[in-house]
C-alpha cells in the first residue's frame, strides 16, 4: 500500500487565483490570476500546466490578457470540441470602462491541442467571447463565484457566477451545449438579499438542475427546468450554540450527490473549522438535516476552500448513486491542507453518509495564503489491471506565485460484503484511498457492518409498515402476505405504551415531527438530571431551544446516551428496538448532561 503522497511544484511570474483542471485530461492543469490593471507590472494570464509528472510540473502554453484590465478570479473549464477545450472566466474590464457602466466580466477561451498529449508544442490559448451577465452597474462588483454541473457525456451543463463586492448581489445562470466550441447562452438570474459565500450546481435529470448557495448563515436550493427558475428556498440555518450569542459561518458549499452537501464551517472567533455533511431535503416542507460532521486540526482557525471528487461517480444524473468514496480537501488560513474520506451508502431506498474520517494533513503547502483548490478527473478504468500507479490529483494555488500539485494515490476495493456464486458475476469493485485514515477499522469490517445495519433497518420498517405504524416509506405493505400485517399482540402495545406516555398529548400537524429534549425548567430529578420535554418540532422552537437532529443522525454515543435516559424513567426497553424512534427528533446533550448520565445509568 502507497505510504506517501507525491508533490510537484512550480513558480509562475503573476500572483494567482484560481485552477482548473481538464474535465478529460487530469495531466492538464489551467492556473490563472494576476496583478490586476497596471499594478507594479505583474501582468494579468492564464498558464496551461502539464502535470504529468508526479514530481514536476512543466509550463505548456499561456496567454498575457491586458494590463489595462483586472486579473483573472475564477475559472472553470468546460466541453471539449475535437481537441479544443472550452473556458470559461471572470475578468472585470478596464476601470475606465467600468466608469462608462461597462463590465464585461465573463470571457470564454478556448485551448486548441493539435497533439493528443499537452506536453507537444502547439498549444494555444484565445479568447472566443465576453459579455456583462450582471444586470446592477456595480463599480466595485466583480465576478467572484464560478461553478459548472458535473459533466455528462451528450448532455448540457448548466454554469452559475455571483458577485462579490456588489451593493446588490446577483446570481446569474448560463448554458454550456455539450457540442463545446465556446457556445454559451444565458439561462437567467436571480437577486439575493446578501452576497453568496459559495455556490454549487447538480444535474437531477436530462434537462433539470438544482442550484445551491449559502450565504454566512443559510442555505438555499433553486430549481432550474427547461422553462423554469424557481424562487431561492432557505433549506438550513446555522444558530449560536446554547448560551453563545455569536454564530458559526458558512465559507464553502459542494454537491455530493442530489441529495447530499457538503459544508465548511468557520467557528466563531476563529475558533476553529467543521465539515459539515447534510442529507437535502425530500419534501417541499422539510429542512436539510446534518447527516454528519468532523473537525478540522485545532491549528486551523479559519478555512479558505473546498475541494471534492467522487471517486466511482454514476454514469449519468438519472442513475442513482451508490456505494463510492469521496476524497476532501480543505485549505486552511495557515496554508495546510486537510485530507478527508467520506463514505456513501447505498442500499435499496436508503442512503447514507459514513466515515467522514481525516487521513491526511499537509502543511505549509504554500508559502502565502491557498486562493484556489480543485481536484482532477477520475475514471475507474475499464481493465481491471490498470499498467500505471491510479492516483487523483489535488491543485491548489497561492498569491504567492506558486502552484502545487499532490497525487493521492488509490487502490482497488472489492465488496468482500458480498457473495460470489460459482458461476455467477464477480463482486462489485471500485477505487479508494489507498492510504488509511486516522482511527479507521478494516474497510471489509466496516463495509459489513454498514450493510448488516441497512438490512435490518429495511427489515424493521417493513414491520412497521406491515403494522401501520409510521409514514410508509419503502410502499411494501400491499406486496405482503396477509398474515404479516395482522396487527400487533396486547404484549407489543404494552411496550409501545411506554414510549406512547411520553408522546400523549402531543399531535403533530401536517406531518411536523415530534421533539424529546431536556426541560429548561422543573425538578431534577434523583440523579440531578432535568425533566423531559416533548413538544411539536418548528423553527421559533429550535431559535428558543436550539438545534434538533433525527434519531437516525446522532452519533451512536449520543444514541447510548439517550436510550439509558429514556431507560432509566421507563419510557423505553431494549427489547423494544431502536425502530421506535423514527421520525422523533432529539434535542442535544449537553457535556454536563451526558456525564450526569454515563455516571447515573
Amino acid at each position: 500500500m502507497a505510504n506517501s503522497i507525491p508533490t510537484a511544484k512550480i513558480t509562475l511570474s503573476y500572483p494567482l487565483y484560481s485552477c482548473a483542471f481538464d474535465p478529460i485530461d487530469p495531466n492538464q492543469l489551467i492556473v490563472a490570476g494576476g496583478g490586476g490593471p497596471g499594478r507594479n507590472g505583474v501582468g494579468n494570464k492564464i498558464t496551461v500546466l502539464d502535470t504529468s509528472k508526479p514530481d514536476e510540473l512543466s509550463e505548456v502554453a499561456e496567454l498575457e490578457l491586458s494590463p489595462n484590465e483586472d486579473n483573472v478570479t475564477t475559472l472553470a473549464t468546460g466541453p471539449r470540441k475535437d481537441r479544443n477545450l472550452t473556458l470559461f472566466a471572470g475578468v472585470n474590464s478596464s476601470p475606465e470602462d467600468i466608469k462608462k457602466g461597462k463590465n464585461e466580466h465573463f470571457r470564454v477561451f478556448s485551448i486548441s491541442q493539435p497533439a493528443k498529449s499537452a506536453k507537444t508544442s502547439g498549444v494555444r490559448v484565445s479568447e472566443v467571447a465576453r459579455d456583462a451577465l450582471f444586470l446592477h452597474k456595480d463599480a466595485s462588483a466583480y465576478q467572484r463565484l464560478l461553478r459548472l454541473s458535473h459533466p455528462y457525456e451528450n448532455l448540457a451543463q448548466l454554469g452559475a457566477i455571483a458577485t462579490g463586492l456588489s451593493k446588490e448581489s446577483e446570481i446569474a445562470l448560463f448554458d454550456v451545449p455539450c457540442a463545446g466550441g465556446g457556445r454559451w447562452k444565458s439561462r437567467g438570474r436571480l437577486d439575493i438579499p446578501r452576497e453568496a459565500m459559495d455556490l454549487d450546481v447538480v444535474q437531477t435529470g436530462p434537462d433539470t438542475y438544482q442550484l445551491a448557495y449559502c450565504d454566512d448563515h443559510e442555505i438555499f436550493t433553486v430549481e432550474v427546468s427547461k422553462t423554469e427558475i424557481s424562487d431561492p428556498k432557505c433549506v438550513y440555518t446555522i444558530t449560536p450554540d446554547e448560551g453563545a450569542t455569536a454564530k458559526a459561518s458558512f465559507k464553502s458549499l459542494r454537491y455530493l450527490t442530489p441529495g447530499f452537501l457538503i459544508t465548511v464551517v468557520n467557528r466563531p472567533n476563529s475558533n476553529g473549522v467543521a465539515l459539515h455533511g447534510y442529507r437535502l431535503p425530500a419534501k417541499e416542507q422539510e429542512n436539510a438535516r446534518l447527516a454528519i460532521r468532523a473537525r478540522l486540526p485545532k491549528g486551523v482557525s479559519k478555512a479558505t476552500g473546498l475541494a471534492v471528487r467522487n471517486l466511482s461517480p454514476a454514469s449519468s444524473p438519472s442513475d442513482k448513486q451508490g456505494e463510492t468514496q469521496f476524497v476532501v480537501a480543505v485549505a486552511g488560513n495557515d496554508a495546510s491542507i486537510s485530507l478527508f474520506t467520506l463514505e456513501h451508502k447505498s442500499a435499496a431506498t436508503v442512503e447514507l453518509l459514513a466515515d467522514l474520517a481525516p487521513f491526511h494533513v499537509l502543511k505549509g503547502a504554500h508559502p502565502s495564503n491557498i486562493t484556489g483548490i480543485t481536484f482532477s478527473p477520475f475514471t475507474p478504468p475499464k481493465s481491471s489491471k490498470p499498467t500505471t500507479e491510479l492516483t487523483v490529483k489535488l491543485a491548489t494555488v497561492g498569491v504567492g506565485f506558486t502552484t502545487v500539485v499532490h497525487s493521492i494515490p488509490l487502490k482497488k476495493h472489492i465488496d468482500k460484503s458480498v457473495s460470489e456464486r460459482k458461476g455467477g458475476p464477480p463482486r462489485p469493485s471500485r477505487y479508494v484511498v489507498a492510504l488509511k485514515s486516522q482511527g479507521e477499522s478494516p474497510l471489509t469490517i466496516i463495509t459489513l457492518l454498514t450493510i448488516v445495519v441497512l438490512f435490518l433497518a429495511m427489515i424493521g420498517q417493513t414491520f412497521l409498515e406491515a403494522k401501520d405504524i409510521g409514514q410508509p416509506i419503502l410502499g411494501i405493505k400491499p406486496y405482503l402476505p396477509t398474515s404479516w400485517t395482522k396487527p400487533l399482540r396486547k404484549v407489543s402495545e404494552t411496550h409501545d405504551k411506554n414510549i406512547q406516555d411520553l408522546l400523549s398529548g402531543v399531535q403533530g400537524q401536517d406531518g411536523q415531527p415530534i421533539v424529546i429534549r431536556h426541560a429548561e425548567t422543573g425538578e431534577i430529578d434523583a440523579h440531578g438530571l432535568p425533566p423531559l420535554h416533548v413538544g411539536v418540532h418548528s423553527e421559533e422552537d429550535e431559535e428558543t431551544h436550539g438545534p434538533t437532529v433525527a434519531w437516525e443522525s446522532l452519533d451512536r454515543k449520543e444514541q447510548d446516551v439517550w436510550k439509558l435516559r429514556l431507560k432509566k424513567t421507563g419510557h423505553w426497553v431494549e427489547d423494544m428496538g431502536e425502530s421506535i424512534f423514527k421520525g422523533v427528533l432529539f434535542g442535544e446533550i449537553g457535556g454536563a448532561i451526558g456525564n450526569i448520565v454515563g455516571e447515573a445509568l
